[in-house]
């Protein structure tokens, strides 16, 4: 496990990290007196600014990069997963691979038919073979066989392939628990705030002649920006707290989501440094929550 959290945090991009660090420094930077009559003001808009801006980007925001599915050669030899190679010529012949697996990325024709887009092989191993793809196989049309319903009474057929990506995404997180700390006691709070995430999806495809679903976990961490309550039954003196009020916050910490095609369960754990006036105040300031949520995206899948 040590091990693994090791890899995915190194190929976590340098400027996530860096912008956690600014967030930090923009936190107690804005704790000055001079700022905190307008964020005491204006929170509540900002926010609505902030939502509307993120909720626009979610056509965008969700991405992948390096996503590929894994084709394996005991599934094609053992007839569970059929390839068909179709050459410059047109002729069809079955085919397997030369290596135990491949990385490629199905998609579904305009008939219904998945092809495979297999990624580059960059070595010369078995490249003398005709009967299985390797380096030196002529480019053409890689399709898998799926014997399409010739009753209605057939039912339709489908394989399951995994697959692997990095994900970038946008989600919320509106249900926090955070537990007793000093004399407060634990909550549950519901808090107005968006994430931006980034992680390791793992994951597997059910391709049928009708439609590829894709079924995944993504694991890594998020930062973004929320709002805290400062009430009595939230600070660390509610003997002497007078005037309730809203500060914004920024919040980071690790998303574990689970997704099917455009819809994900998030579940955090987090950190939130609120900014403005009393904000060390606030006795959950830097506490750990955990917290349940949303991931959406729009055409991803």
């Amino acid at each position: 496990m040590a091990k693994y959290i090791s890899i995915l945090m190194s190929d976590i991009p340098k400027p996530f990290w860096v912008a956690v660090q600014w967030i930090d420094s923009l936190a107690s930077l804005l704790n000055y007196k001079f700022c905190t009559a307008v964020i005491s003001i204006k929170t509540k808009i900002i926010f609505l600014l902030i939502l509307s801006f993120f909720l626009s980007a979610t056509t965008f925001a969700q991405n992948r990069s390096k996503f590929y599915h894994k084709i394996k050669r005991a599934d094609i030899e053992s007839g569970y997963l059929k390839l068909v190679y179709t050459n410059k010529s047109g002729a069809k012949e079955d085919i397997s691979l030369c290596s135990e697996y491949l990385k490629g990325v199905i998609t579904l024709d305009k008939a219904g038919v998945p092809v495979v887009d297999f990624w580059s092989i960059t070595d010369d191993n078995n490249s003398d073979f005709s009967k299985c793809i390797s380096n030196g196989t002529e480019l053409g049309k890689f399709e898998i066989d799926l014997s399409p319903r010739k009753t209605i009474g057939d039912s339709t057929k489908y394989i399951v392939v995994p697959f692997r990506a990095w994900t970038w995404g946008v989600s919320a997180t509106p249900f926090r628990y955070r537990p007793k700390t000093g004399n407060t006691f634990s909550t549950i709070s519901s808090s107005l705030g968006v994430n931006l995430n980034y992680g390791r999806t793992f994951g597997w495809s059910t391709i049928s002649p009708r439609a590829i679903n894709n079924f995944s976990t993504t694991v890594g961490p998020f930062i973004g920006l929320s709002s805290v309550d400062l009430k009595k039954s939230t600070v660390k003196s509610p003997t002497t707290w007078t005037t309730d009020r809203t500060n914004a916050a920024f919040t980071y910490g690790m998303n574990a989501i689970f997704a099917r095609n455009n819809f994900g369960l998030v579940l955090s754990i987090g950190f939130d440094n609120n900014f403005g006036e009393n904000s060390n105040e606030w006795s959950y300031q830097k506490k750990a929550w955990f917290g349940i949520g949303v991931n959406t995206s729009l055409g991803i899948f």
